[in-house]
């Protein structure tokens, strides 16, 4: 017959969930707008940090809103 697949094998079990309870948040790339479609903005990288259950290390960049006199915060 062959072979159960995993994701079968583990059902709906609270065991094999993903533990999210540390994570920092949502990773995103900026949103495209007038500025990058007609080429590029300057961020400043503020912290690098380490999110668990990610291999790769996070980073907060702070950009100026082309609009509004403010301070944007990413996570990329």
């Amino acid at each position: 017959m062959g072979r159960v697949i995993r994701g079968q094998r583990k059902g709906k079990s609270l065991i094999f969930t993903a533990h999210t309870k540390h994570r920092k948040g949502a990773v995103k790339l900026r949103a495209v707008d007038y500025v990058e479609r007609h080429g590029y903005t300057r961020g400043l990288i503020k912290k690098i940090f380490h999110d668990p259950g990610r291999g790769a290390p996070l980073a907060e960049i702070v950009f100026r809103d082309p609009i509004r006199y403010k301070l944007m915060k990413e996570m990329v």
